[in-house]
């Protein structure tokens, strides 16, 4: 019974783990098939068939890779409202599941539609909230977390240079650019080339402007990049007409304009497509100056461009003035005023923006120098530690080294004493052995010689008794060093001889020749 539960519990848990482990293979597969979508699909409303096929299999990781595209995919078709309500559904994914990484991407992507509809202050805080982010795993060095760090740098460029801190969007976009240029990132090495040229232009450095954008052309051509080509187009073409040379920059206007309408992309359409109209304006071409900036009018108006209607309402009050409509010249007059007193109140926040980014950028920046230091230190700790234990384990292996050596030596010290204790043993086993086999027959002897000694003869016997004495007495200390030597006795009491060292005979007695004959007679 105890065998068939245990078989039971046993394969209950295979098929748990089995299940476990299938799980998160399916999950795996699911998101290679989102990224797949993702890179290839370009059909907006493929992409929402794929998002939503995802939830309904409650494949959240892989619904949320698919609609970070489609967010993407409805701001370059300049679908803004869309586009925020997308990606504010991928911040909400991404925070449930705890996804850190498409928490930064879908801050970045909210931010940057925010700064496209002219939101400069919202924008912003999307993009600070991903830097944020981005600091606290400032240890993860996998490709898109690095990736993560060089979009927000860029993103905050963009949003500062819309600002105007030429300054700190610098310092951004070459952060950034470094970043892509580790990462080997032909797209995000030719947006940050621009994006500095972008401000060498404001600061009137035309000359390095150009080296800028040509080195952003490049790079975009070896990508295949339409869009980055487009609006290299578009910035060569603005140089030109600075330099005065207009046949040039009609050229670079027109060829950003015609890829502008290939790839969808309506933002960035809108420069090439204003910028032709102004300069028909200049040249005196008002029919064509008014047909571009009607088509720019159109979609300014489509995709809620708040910043450029200004400039472009503006720009149509000329072109009716031109044509002697004064009607519609005041009214695009006041309409681009109102427009342009709402991009004064964004200008206004621009003094707190600057001093929040220094804040930001000096906070970010110590914050690096601390964890730089706290890893010096934690290394140079490791290195002690390590040293240390080499030095103290070095020590204990001489001291057990010493303290084996020591302990041969006492073993051969006591092999050695044992040696010279049993060879004394044998010694003394030997000598008293051989001692008492001569004193027993000598004993016997004297025992018969006493029968031959005469009565009368006090001398004899006395003699004789102290012979008999002194050899019992010889016998019995070799009896006790026999013993002695067995380990039956503590000790072996040995009686001092005569200080002169000779035996002495009884005063007025001595042996004669006459005893000896009758002894032995």
């Amino acid at each position: 019974m105890k065998n068939t539960i245990s078989i039971t519990i046993i394969l209950l848990l295979t098929v748990l783990v089995s299940c476990k482990e299938q799980v998160i293979k399916s999950s795996t597969l699911f998101k290679d098939e989102a990224t797949a979508i993702a890179d290839s699909v370009r059909d907006i409303e493929v992409l929402r068939i794929h998002a939503e096929r995802f939830d309904s299999l409650n494949e959240h990781c892989a619904a949320l890779l698919v609609r970070q595209k489609l967010g993407s995919m409805l701001r370059n078709r300049s679908h803004f409202d869309e586009a925020i309500t997308t990606h504010e559904k991928c911040i909400s994914t991404a925070e449930k599941l705890g996804d850190t990484l498409q928490l930064i991407i879908a801050l970045n992507n909210q931010g940057t539609n925010f700064r496209r509809i002219g939101d400069l202050e919202e924008a912003s805080i999307y993009h600070y909230r991903a830097l944020e982010l981005c600091d606290k795993t400032i240890g993860d060095t996998s490709y898109i977390s690095r990736k993560n760090v060089v979009r927000t740098l860029n993103g905050l460029g963009n949003v500062l240079l819309s600002l105007g801190n030429n300054e700190v969007a610098e310092e951004m976009f070459r952060r950034a650019l470094k970043g892509e240029k580790e990462l080997g990132s032909l797209t995000g090495q030719a947006i940050n080339y621009a994006n500095i040229g972008a401000i060498k232009e404001r600061n009137g450095d035309i000359d390095s402007a150009r080296v800028y954008y040509n080195r952003s052309m490049q790079k975009n051509i070896e990508e295949n990049n339409k869009v980055g080509i487009s609006l290299c187009y578009q910035n060569l073409g603005r140089l030109d007409e600075i330099t005065g040379n207009n046949a040039s920059a009609r050229e670079n206007y027109l060829k950003s304009y015609d890829i502008g309408l290939e790839t969808k992309d309506i933002w960035h359409w809108l420069n090439p497509c204003t910028a032709l109209a102004a300069l028909n304006l200049r040249e005196g071409n008002i029919t064509e100056a008014e047909r571009y900036n009607g088509e720019a009018l159109t979609a300014a108006i489509r995709i809620k461009a708040k910043g450029r209607l200004a400039n472009l309402y503006s720009q149509q009050a000329a072109i009716y003035e031109q044509k002697g409509d004064l009607a519609k010249a005041i009214e695009s007059t006041r309409i681009s005023a109102a427009y342009k007193d709402s991009a004064e109140l964004e200008e206004d926040r621009v003094y707190t923006q600057n001093m929040r980014v220094k804040y930001e950028a000096n906070k970010r920046k110590k914050e690096v120098e601390e964890a730089l230091a706290v890893a010096q230190y934690e290394k140079e700790m490791f290195n002690i530690v390590t040293w240390s234990s080499v030095v103290i384990l070095l020590f204990i292996m001489l001291a057990i080294i010493a303290l084996a050596r020591a302990s041969l030596e006492r073993k051969r010290a006591n092999r050695v004493l044992e040696r010279t204790n049993r060879e004394r043993q044998e010694f003394y086993r030997g000598i008293t052995h051989q001692l008492r086999t001569p004193l027993t027959v000598i004993l016997g002897m004297t025992h018969e010689l006493q029968r031959f000694i005469p009565e009368h003869n006090e001398m004899a016997h006395k003699e004789f008794d102290a012979v008999t004495r002194k050899s019992n007495e010889l016998l019995t200390l070799v009896n006790e060093m026999i013993e002695y030597n067995r380990g039956e006795r503590t000790k072996v009491e040995i009686n001092e001889l005569p200080k002169n060292g000779s035996a002495q005979t009884p005063k007025g007695n001595t042996l004669k020749n006459s005893d000896l004959q009758i002894w032995g007679g």
